[in-house]
């Protein structure tokens, strides 16, 4: 069973996420999702899956667009001070996605 905090509201925090996802380039951003849990030190987390269009997965765009991307996701969300999580991002093509069989990324 993964580890949630007590603390977590985990229906407002689905909700900040979804609110700012909308705030995302939507021709860069296929899809987020998250999960809460404990990182490698045991610390509460907030661990984002976003899946990205091929064009925006380019090499040569790759580095600006996850972090306006990661810089948005961490303004409106704001993980450690509203909600105590350090946040961590993780990010996949949606061709690269096509060859995977992860449910967490669905």
């Amino acid at each position: 069973m993964p580890y949630i905090p007590g603390f977590v509201n985990q229906a407002q925090l689905a909700k900040a996420v979804e609110e700012a996802a909308k705030k995302l380039n939507k021709g860069d951003v296929v899809r987020v999702n998250h999960s809460i849990g404990a990182d490698t030190g045991g610390e509460p987390s907030i661990f984002f899956r976003i899946v990205l269009s091929d064009a925006a997965s380019r090499e040569d765009t790759l580095a600006d667009v996850t972090g306006d991307i990661a810089t948005t996701l961490f303004d409106e969300i704001r993980p450690i001070e509203n909600w105590g999580l350090t946040p961590y991002f993780r990010f996949r093509s949606q061709s690269e996605q096509a060859t995977r069989s992860e449910p967490e990324w669905a």
